[in-house]
């Protein structure tokens, strides 16, 4: 009896070290995900932050080509009045 509670003990131990080890490991990757995560995170907050830049300068170019576009039309109005008359 003495020698299988022994056995026990033993055997309660070495699980309760593995339950150590294992909570060990588990907040290891918990903390690596949770900064793989973070790292994502702000890889597409930068991301977003770059394509409204380039949405902007994209809006303010659409309106600096409609400008030249409107003066080319009015430039080529003129010329045909000037060819005509």
């Amino acid at each position: 009896m003495k020698l299988q509670n022994q056995n026990h003990e033993s055997r309660i131990r070495d699980l309760e070290d593995q339950l150590r080890r294992e909570r060990e490991n588990h907040n290891i990757e918990r903390d690596t995900l949770n900064n793989e995560i973070e790292r994502l995170r702000k890889a597409i907050d930068d991301q977003l932050m770059e394509y409204r830049d380039l949405m902007d300068v994209k809006i303010q170019l659409d309106a600096e080509i409609a400008a030249y576009r409107k003066l080319l039309e009015s430039e080529e109005t003129r010329h045909e009045l000037f060819y005509f008359v």
